[in-house]
């Protein structure tokens, strides 16, 4: 029979799982209460219907058990939509100075919300967003659709993670505009996106400190592009790679696509940007910088553009000062226009055609025979393992790339099965060239920080007694808990007849 050490340690693995372990449902006749009560584990089910409150989210969720929101139909989405009124005026429970800052804000960790649409999201400052975190953790937003608001996406955060959305219609025309995205700090991933013609600024504003955005397909900002600027940190990175990206044809700011600019005033403020097997299509001539360097307001400044193709603009890379030392401008085996100023890059293919499948309707795989075939340096580091999948008519999926010898976005031959938000991802089969070693799965949560302990629970410590654990990730089929009694009572049966025994240590482990 089981001691009673091992019966009290079972109660203890097993009762965090039924106290978070709650399924919520909201319809259009609830309130925001109902989606921010949810606890760590807790799976909030939001039904179909237009909704017109605020939402709050500040609860503690963790890597094992995050907080879930989902659309109870995906296909039918449930429509935040504060269109006519100002965020601050919404109904919401909170009070703070920022609240109109966003229809959705989180201040919370390990939120999990797909299948949403946000619209209408304004403020008396002119700067409300759909969604905005604010020195969050681990939060994933999937398949939401952002379209009208101020801002799209915003905030800071660490781990954050932005897949399969749409963004449109974003931003204000103003002095200084609004955009599509902004990001404030920490680090993000944007991936398998279609982020396009933002009402105002650029698609892509970031001072995270690190930024991946890959696989997205975007287009036509009112503005320039995408732009790296002052966030908290001093060193800054932007990995821009596996991307389809499309320029306005009449931009209001047409001399660049991307910069890189120190507006803060810092002293020692360092920015790299990486351009990896991206493909770039500048549209209404002008030739424009691909990347304005304002080398003048950094400290350093570091470009790399390998393995692109780039169509529509021989200037490549403009700087503010090309007589200090504080820049460095390194790759190649890009495919050029012809007459691109190729200074500081090498093994590049210059001509006016690169050979897309057919770029009129928006497919750009390399046809056969194309210029663009096996052009890539495979020493490249970061080479994409992925690829958007498909277009501006088949959105936010992707393709796995089972090679990256060819450059740009696209790798020719027959596409792969596409994968949209709630698919399970089928990588290669084993014996394929699978690519890179560091392939993904598909969309999961990030993976828990390498400080954890080895059962990956944040901040667990050794148990010296039972050697059980107490979390709230615990999972367990609902009739163990009903043999919970049974057992502590056939322990006190085994305690009662023997010897008496020490009173067991117990360690909790420490909810992040």
């Amino acid at each position: 029979m089981p001691s009673l050490r091992a019966a009290l340690c079972l109660a203890l693995t097993l009762t965090p799982a039924l106290a978070h372990a709650e399924t919520i449902r909201v319809t259009p006749a609830d309130d925001y209460t109902a989606i921010e009560r949810a606890q760590a584990g807790d799976e909030v089910i939001i039904a179909p219907g237009t909704y017109r409150f605020r939402v709050f989210l500040s609860q503690i969720g963790t890597a094992d058990a995050p907080i879930v929101i989902r659309a109870e139909d995906p296909s039918d989405p449930p429509v935040w939509d504060l269109s006519g009124m100002r965020a601050e005026d919404a109904p919401g429970s909170s009070t703070r100075g920022d609240r109109g800052r966003g229809c959705w804000q989180i201040t919370g960790a390990h939120y999990q919300i797909s299948g949403l649409v946000i619209r209408g999201c304004s403020t008396s400052s002119g700067n409300a967003a759909g969604m905005r975190t604010i020195d969050t953790e681990g939060v994933i937003v999937r398949d939401v659709v952002f379209d009208g608001n101020e801002v799209g996406f915003s905030g800071t955060g660490e781990d954050t993670l932005v897949e399969h959305c749409e963004l449109t219609d974003n931003g204000v025309r103003s002095s200084p505009p609004q955009h599509s995205t902004y990001i404030y700090g920490g680090s993000i991933t944007f991936r398998h996106n279609y982020i396009h013609d933002s009402a105002g600024g650029q698609n892509l504003h970031i001072r995270a400190r690190r930024a991946v955005v890959e696989y997205n397909w975007i287009a036509r900002a009112s503005n320039y592009e995408a732009d790296l600027m002052t966030g908290p940190d001093a060193d800054q990175e932007l990995i821009f790679r596996g991307n389809v990206l499309l320029t306005n044809p009449s931009p209001e700011n047409s001399g660049q696509v991307f910069v890189l600019y120190d507006d803060g005033g810092g002293s020692d403020v360092r920015m790299t940007l990486r351009l990896l097997w991206n493909t770039i299509i500048v549209q209404g001539g002008g030739d424009p910088a691909l990347v304005s360097v304002r080398n003048d307001t950094l400290a350093a400044a570091t470009v790399e553009l390998s393995n692109n193709v780039v169509v529509g603009t021989t200037q490549l890379v403009r700087l503010r000062d090309e007589g200090a030392s504080n820049w460095t401008v390194t790759g190649g085996s890009n495919h050029l226009p012809s007459g691109a100023d190729e200074a500081g890059l090498t093994g590049n293919l210059l001509g006016d055609d690169p050979g897309f499948a057919d770029a009129a309707a928006l497919d750009y795989r390399p046809a056969p025979g194309s210029a663009l075939l096996g052009l890539a340096d495979l020493g490249v580091a970061g080479a994409p393992d992925r690829e958007y999948a498909e277009d501006e008519t088949v959105t936010r999926r992707f393709r796995f790339r089972l090679a990256a010898a060819d450059v740009g976005a696209l790798e020719s031959g027959a596409p792969g099965d596409a994968f949209g938000p709630y698919d399970e991802p089928t990588p290669p089969t084993p014996g394929e060239d699978a690519g890179p070693a560091d392939r993904d799965a598909g969309p999961r949560p990030p993976a828990p920080d390498a400080s954890a302990s080895p059962d990956g629970g944040p901040g667990a410590e050794p148990d010296p007694g039972c050697g059980c654990r107490v979390g709230a990730g615990s999972t367990h089929p609902g009739w163990l808990f009903a043999l919970i009694p049974l057992l502590v009572l056939l322990g006190l049966t085994r305690v009662g007849s023997g010897p008496r025994r020490g009173g067991s240590r117990r360690s909790r482990r420490r909810q992040a």
